[in-house]
């Protein structure tokens, strides 16, 4: 997997639906949205965004302990097949997750 280079960390919410990084004259927006309705959805997609970069670091590193043997679904897991599976999936899934994260920005082929 290649290394992405988002914009780093800390993103904050700053003034009204916006996402920042940095501070003064080196913040940088990293997005504006837009809310109608109901501003619980918006709040929480904006807590969302906020919490990207961390999710992200977390996520790799799980993926990467559990793809290298460190971090295992265990002995119990091994004696059931729907559990294996199951946790196969989720692996599956971060792993699809971490790899569209990392093709952001590239044009879809």
């Amino acid at each position: 997997m290649t290394v992405p280079t988002f914009t780093p960390a800390p993103w904050r919410r700053v003034g009204h639906r916006t996402i920042a990084a940095g501070t003064g004259p080196d913040r940088v927006t990293i997005c504006e949205h837009y809310s109608w309705g109901d501003c619980t959805e918006a709040d929480a997609n904006e807590a969302l965004i906020e919490a990207a970069p961390e999710l992200f670091a977390a996520a790799s590193e799980v993926f990467a302990l559990l793809d290298a043997g460190v971090l295992t679904v265990g002995t119990l897991a091994a004696d059931d097949p729907a559990r294996v599976a199951a946790c196969g999936r989720a692996l599956n899934a971060l792993q699809g997750a971490l790899a569209k994260a990392t093709a952001a920005g590239r044009p879809a082929s």
